[in-house]
């Protein structure tokens, strides 16, 4: 057995309006979430996550300069799934940062606001944090999220994780 950890952040950097943004509109003390992995062959902790612009790795070092972690979720996995995890990861670095969806969430939270649950009305191509995190727990973790992955924020995820660790 193996872990897998889903973690939960937001900018050390005190001029971060979109953090800013999404804490408000979410009412959370993070504005985004990632997978954290630590490499057996290389010895190292690394970060999946999509942030800056495209989906990418830093090691947990580095991270953790730029981050406040809030909290993490220990998830046992088989060093199979992990594998599986890793080649996922490693062959969707580079993808591009979804800016249209992005774009587009004030209107899912305001809708959210009234009770409705609406589809992302410009969902661009690429990813966002949630959605790859969302992608990993349904593909390769079996975990069945009641929403579409390009609905998903942070707050959903970290819903979903609460209430499945709780």
């Amino acid at each position: 057995m193996d872990t897998l950890i889903i973690g939960f952040s937001r900018p050390k950097a005190w001029f971060e309006p979109f953090s800013w943004l999404i804490r408000l509109c979410l009412w959370t003390p993070y504005s985004h979430v990632y997978i954290r992995f630590h490499s057996i062959p290389y010895n190292a902790d690394m970060v999946f996550q999509a942030s800056s612009l495209q989906v990418n790795f830093y090691s947990l070092a580095i991270f953790e300069s730029k981050e406040d972690i809030i909290q993490e979720f220990t998830i046992p996995i088989t060093l199979a799934t992990k594998k599986a995890i890793i080649e996922f990861a490693m062959n969707n670095v580079g993808l591009p940062y979804n800016v249209a969806g992005i774009l587009g969430f004030p209107i899912v939270w305001i809708a959210s606001w009234f009770g409705k649950k609406i589809a992302n009305p410009f969902n661009g191509s690429g990813d966002f944090c949630s959605q790859i995190v969302g992608q990993v727990l349904t593909e390769f973790l079996g975990d069945k999220l009641t929403l579409p992955l390009n609905t998903l924020d942070p707050k959903d995820i970290f819903n979903y994780l609460s209430a499945s660790n709780g």
